[in-house]
């Protein structure tokens, strides 16, 4: 699965949750995590984490230290590390927000979509974040629940109105819930940006192809796109129309948009 799957189906920002330890070590777990950001800064994420480990094991902070070193785990490309730590921080606090979204993103990243889907589902409302909601809707697209992946969307669209990622997503929800002409709305909408990017293009040629209106979408104009990617886009496009079983097509979708 596309790298980018992990933050939705084109989502900026895919950030952990990892806080910056303000003031000077005061102990051994303190001069690790301060050890082990600067490491991070510099881009050794796999360093980073196997020093964020070394402090877990002897904080009594475990909740927090275990949520950190999931996070770095993520940032690592090392879900299945991450899913485990996630769920020692979820031992001692079940209902943990930031805990629950971390372990919903590691199955994400781990393609392990149906669980992210549930973890996800309690995550967004405690967290009540922009990029929860839309985790939660990248999920449920890959689930191929569509009508919930654009409840999600729009969930995600009201607490960020501007980030165009968020409505373009919600407009591929729409498509694959079968609503053809609100997708192609919201998608048009967000090609009017002067933010907006390829990939946005891209999610419109995508709905009005699957609302059969192939002409419409060869004449979408995407800037500095050349236009053998663009064929072999729409050529692909077409494919995952002909897909009749609606979970299998919305997974394509999905796959398709964050490729």
């Amino acid at each position: 699965m596309n790298a980018l799957v992990l933050c939705g189906l084109m989502l900026a920002g895919c950030t952990t949750t990892t806080e910056t330890v303000e003031t000077g070590p005061t102990n051994e777990e303190a001069r690790l995590i301060k050890l082990a950001q600067d490491i991070e800064r510099r881009g050794d994420k796999t360093t980073a984490a196997s020093l964020y480990e070394r402090a877990a094991q002897s904080s009594e902070d475990k909740v927090g230290a275990y949520t950190r070193l999931g996070d770095a785990q993520i940032a690592a490309g090392d879900p299945d590390q991450a899913i485990v730590s996630f769920r020692k921080a979820l031992d001692v606090s079940p209902n943990d927000g930031k805990a629950l979204l971390g372990l919903g993103t590691a199955q994400l990243q781990a393609t392990q979509v149906e669980s992210a889907a549930r973890t996800l589902a309690v995550a967004a409302p405690l967290v009540k974040s922009s990029s929860a909601y839309n985790r939660l809707g990248t999920a449920l697209i890959l689930s191929g629940d569509g009508q919930g992946a654009e409840n999600a969307f729009s969930q995600a669209r009201n607490i960020d109105p501007g980030n165009l990622d968020t409505q373009s997503n919600l407009g591929l929800a729409q498509a694959i819930a079968g609503r053809n002409d609100a997708a192609v709305s919201t998608l048009r909408t967000v090609t009017q940006s002067p933010r907006a990017e390829a990939r946005h293009f891209r999610n419109l040629m995508l709905a009005l192809t699957l609302g059969q209106k192939d002409k419409d979408a060869a004449a979408v104009s995407v800037p500095d796109y050349p236009e053998a990617e663009k064929r072999t886009f729409l050529a692909e496009a077409r494919k995952v129309r002909t897909i009749k079983e609606p979970a299998a097509r919305a997974r394509a979708i999905g796959l398709l948009a964050s490729s």
